[in-house]
């Protein structure tokens, strides 16, 4: 029998999970991709040796492929995966399976008249923790099950960074099909279908004016085998993804996170020798298995043994169980309607969110009069600040960036005008640039796979930000970057706006070659034209809008614990978002502003101790600075290099010099900022505490 030819939707990051679980997969061949990314599904295909990249849907779903993969965002997987369906392939798609029962309904009735088989990918019912309590509770080791407690606490990338225009964030009941279907598919798994449930909601988070994000909530469910509690809340700080089953002899808990297994039983003895013999096995259990991960992630990382994080095994297992089921029984166990369900559910639980409160507009109705300011890149956290600022001033703002969704009470001020746009597309640019006399660029044009893309996108982007506005006549451009395209780990040297960007930027990470690349490209133009750019240089820049975990004061594997850059005693450059937004401002119409560099760093510099020390009893948590030496850190990433190189990988040479550097060493004259732009940041340290640290006191989302 021929292996079943596999086609992929959508070209994305899940995309490439998907490619490598199948390829460890037998009986199965990636055959094709689709992605409205022409650029990305090459990318994919030529990494995993796929041979056809199709030009549509439609095409894909006349194609010769026996199955699909549908990945892309949920609001596009009815339309993605009709064509399939109707053909009558077989379908897997991502969670959620749709994003309503009606859809499900519509996708169900579909594959009656076809004769499709449609399943959906849940991958944590695989998970291998999962798994194990499972198999512990089917086998009646503990019992019969009693009851079920769940408890899903887990940070969220988009909602720490903001990133408000996400798909999850657009109605109430789309972060529970993002997020709440992962645990409520091990629920239902285990427990069988809801047949009666209950929710008590927090308060919504208001994201954007009128929109709410209900990030916590707890759901009762009575379910077929057993009665359940789920604790939802996403945007946590301390991650517990755990399951708990009570049963009649025992207690079964499997940790999702950490990939852990446990049970809690009882022995012949006397109640006192019990409790110790019993917590005794519990621990080796967890002692056991918390020593296997760290094993199985050393030998992964040297190549020693594939890939085998929770994740990926839990991806894996669901793709595996997949084809294993059409092949034995024709139909897999997670199919269209356990997802359908599990919508149902969903939407059930959202049904019974609070609204958020309505308030009146504290915003200012009169609409400006003066001159229109381009912003790119304009929604973002210093974006939103300069917006404002700039109103403030009397200009209007013409604001272009990629996501538009749920923004900030600011941009629906009069005066305001929201353009869609990519600062890497010269038609979205031109758009946005045409007929104003002052443009600010701060979108940094996103990262990418590899350096050559991190340069395409920040540093030519930037120079092609330049070529228009001098083609359009554009009066002055504001380039907005960033102290780390300076070499700052000399603790001897002073700073100025003069300084040029570090001259070896190929020792520096990515991130701050490519910014010391633009900056230099921009004085460049400047020099060999005359056009007016002015370079702004901000600090490590806090404020109300973002994390106060500010990279600068070293690295975080989680935020409790901050691994300096050195020992955290030096004054670090910090500057205030409001003071940031006032300099930006001021250098558009600065008569000696034009060809020139500004670095903004305010006039209070609490060390990185001092800083996490201050934050920690703001926010009433026990937040540790551990330090470190840049060589120890260097000799680390050399490490990690050599075995990663040894196992055949191409991976950047770390450089000593990039650490230094970090470390933020040198110290900063900005008197020129001060001169030129009539610049007065913060110089009172309890008005920079109030409003760098204690903004974020009980901030859920910090």
């Amino acid at each position: 029998m021929s292996n079943k030819k596999v086609v992929l939707i959508g070209a994305g990051n899940i995309a490439k999970t998907h490619a490598a679980a199948l390829r460890e997969i037998s009986g199965v061949d990636l055959f094709g991709v689709f992605d409205v990314n022409t650029a990305a599904a090459q990318g994919l295909a030529r990494e995993f040796g796929v041979s056809h990249v199709f030009t549509s849907v439609d095409e894909a779903a006349a194609s010769t492929a026996d199955s699909v993969h549908v990945l892309t965002p949920p609001d596009l997987h009815l339309a993605s995966a009709m064509p399939f369906i109707a053909a009558g392939k077989t379908v897997l798609l991502e969670k959620p399976v749709g994003v309503s029962k009606a859809e499900c309904d519509l996708m169900r009735t579909a594959a009656t008249q076809s004769g499709a088989v449609v399943g959906v990918n849940q991958n944590l019912v695989f998970n291998p923790a999962y798994v194990q309590l499972k198999t512990a509770i089917e086998s009646g080791q503990l019992g019969k099950p009693r009851y079920l407690d769940y408890v899903y606490e887990v940070p969220l990338r988009q909602l720490a960074a903001r990133q408000f225009g996400h798909w999850m964030f657009r109605e109430p009941l789309n972060i529970l099909l993002e997020q709440a279907v992962h645990p409520l598919s091990q629920v239902l798994d285990l427990a069988g279908a809801a047949t009666e449930l209950s929710v008590l909601a927090e308060n919504p988070v208001e994201i954007s004016p009128g929109v709410g994000l209900h990030n916590a909530c707890q759901v009762s469910l009575l379910c077929e085998r057993m009665p359940a509690h789920l604790r939802f809340h996403v945007g946590a700080e301390f991650t517990v993804c755990r399951m708990t089953v009570v049963c009649d002899d025992g207690v079964a808990v499997a940790d999702m996170f950490s990939n852990q297994f446990h049970t809690m039983k009882r022995t012949a003895y006397m109640e006192p020798v019990d409790a110790w013999l019993s917590a005794r096995a519990t621990g080796r259990q967890v002692a056991s298995q918390g020593f296997a991960a760290l094993r199985d992630y050393i030998m992964a990382t040297a190549k020693l043994k594939p890939r085998s994080d929770a994740f990926y095994l839990g991806m894996k297992g669901s793709l595996q169980a997949f084809y294993q089921d059409l092949q034995t029984t024709g139909k897999p166990r997670i199919d269209l309607d356990f997802g359908a369900r599990l919508v149902s559910v969903c939407e059930e639980v959202a049904a019974q969110f609070k609204p958020v409160p309505s308030r009146a507009s504290e915003e200012p109705s009169i609409k400006p009069t003066g001159e229109m300011v381009a912003v790119l890149g304009g929604t973002g956290f210093i974006g939103s600040h300069t917006v404002a600022a700039l109103l403030d001033q009397g200009y209007q703002v013409r604001v272009m960036a990629r996501g538009v969704g749920n923004l900030q009470a600011v941009f629906s001020r009069p005066g305001v005008e929201i353009v869609r746009g990519d600062v890497k597309n010269r038609i979205d640019l031109e758009r946005a640039i045409a007929g104003v006399p002052y443009v600010i660029n701060l979108a940094h044009g996103g990262g990418g796979a590899s350096f050559e893309a991190i340069r395409a996108a920040m540093v030519d982007s930037a120079v092609m930000v330049a070529n228009i506005c001098r083609e359009a006549g554009v009066r002055r451009l504001v380039h907005v970057g960033s102290i780390s395209s300076l070499f700052l780990g000399n603790a001897g040297e002073t700073i100025t706006g003069a300084t040029p960007p570090d001259p070896r930027p190929e020792t520096r990470n990515d991130y701050a070659r490519a910014k010391a690349l633009a900056d230099a490209a921009l004085l460049e133009i400047h020099k060999s034209t005359g056009f007016p750019i002015v370079l702004i240089r901000p600090g490590l820049v806090v404020g109300a809008g973002t994390s106060p975990f500010h990279g600068g004061l070293g690295f975080f594997n989680n935020d409790q614990y901050c691994i300096g850059w050195n020992a955290g005693k030096n004054a670090l450059p910090w500057v205030l978002v409001g003071d940031c937004a006032s300099a930006i401002v001021a250098s558009i119409a600065a008569p000696l502003a034009a060809g020139r560099s500004y670095n903004l760093v305010g006039d209070v510099q609490p060390s990185a101790r001092e800083y996490l020390h201050d934050l920690a009893k703001t926010v009433q948590r026990p937040l540790k600075f551990v330090p470190s030496s840049p060589t120890g850190l260097w000799l680390v990433e050399m490490g990690k290099w050599m075995v990663k190189r040894a196992t055949g990988r191409e991976v950047a040479r770390p450089f000593k010099r990039d650490l230094m550097s970090r470390g933020l060493l040198a110290r900063f004259d900005c008197t020129g900022a001060k001169q030129d732009l009539g610049w007065t940041p913060v110089a009172d340290m309890a008005v920079f505490h109030q409003q760098a640290l204690a903004v974020h006191a009980g901030d859920d989302q910090a």
